[in-house]
């Protein structure tokens, strides 16, 4: 009898990235899409204009 797959969950992993508005310091969390590089400008804040910068990368991982 064979009971690893009755209990084997799927893993996946979702890549994150958190932008940081260097005028009022609003944070961001988004999906990661291709291009996105540390430490780089990416977009204007939603809040008061000013530049939003890339800060950190990451996945959190979930099980189905």
């Amino acid at each position: 009898m064979i009971f690893s797959n009755i209990f084997s969950k799927k893993k996946i992993t979702v890549a994150y990235t958190v932008e940081v508005c260097l005028k009022c310091n609003l944070q961001r969390k988004r999906k990661f899409t291709t291009g996105d590089v540390l430490f780089s400008e990416s977009s204007k804040c939603s809040s008061c204009d000013g530049i939003s910068v890339i800060e950190k990368i990451f996945g959190e991982t979930f099980e189905q």
